[in-house]
Formats: C-alpha cells, structure tokens, sequence
C-alpha cells in the first residue's frame, strides 16, 4: 500500500486547512499519524486514491513523498499489537515505524520495512493468519 508523507509548515491551523484541502476534493483519509520534526510537521497517511491526493498536492506545492508501507486488518487478532512484531522479529524482518488506526469497524496496523524485505514480510504476515489490505 502507498503512504503519502506530507510536510506542512509548524503553524496553528495548518493540519486543519490541509485535512479540509482534501475532505474538499473527496480524498478519504483511511490512517493519518503527525510527528513534528525541528522545522515541520510530518504526515503520514493512507488515503483512498493516493494518485488523486499526489496530483492534488503537488499542485499546491506541498513537499511529498511515497512510501510503499503494509497495511494488515487487525478485527480478530486481539493480540496483534504484539504477534505482529514477535513473528516479524523471529523471522529476522526489523520493522522501522508502525501505527494503527481505525476505520469504522476496520481497524488496521500499517508497518514500514526494508523495501528489499517487504514481500517477505507480507509471505509471512498471511502465512500467520493476518490479512493484507490491498495495495
């Protein structure tokens, strides 16, 4: 699955006018994470038509990237806040960042590694029951 990073500038109102920006073009926002780095706030997205979304930003100018994440749903995995990474770990996979989110009734983990492991991670993850959110 696609994650758009989009820096914004460290100013009140900002998040909102860039949420509104998209709600406006009918982009849907299936997870959403912010950090602030020392000069900017990140954003960490999964959206419903991220080619839409990239047109739509990069024609504002705003500074983005992609990032090819995996998105697992997590409704009958009670403990998969912790399978996930105990199975990825004793496989030898590293994961460098993971969030959650929920969706109505679909709640997701959406976890970043390595690009050259990524396939492998996915093999993995099903092999253990999870499911894989369509990229």
């Amino acid at each position: 699955m696609i994650q758009l990073s989009v820096y914004l500038e460290d100013r009140p109102g900002e998040l909102a006018n860039f949420i509104k920006l998209l709600m406006d073009n009918k982009i849907f926002i299936r997870a959403l994470t912010v950090a602030k780095t020392s000069e900017y706030g990140l954003i960490l997205l999964l959206v419903d038509n991220p080619e839409k979304c990239i047109d739509i930003l990069e024609n504002r100018d705003f500074l983005i990237s992609t990032t090819e994440v995996i998105a697992l749903r997590l409704n009958d995995h009670p403990n998969a806040l912790y399978e996930i990474p105990k199975t990825l770990g004793e496989n030898e996979i590293n994961i460098d960042y993971f969030y959650s989110t929920l969706v109505k009734d679909e709640s997701m983990l959406i976890l970043r590694v390595e690009d050259s492991i990524i396939e492998g991670a996915v093999n993995i993850l099903q092999k253990t029951g999870f499911t894989i959110v369509e990229r």
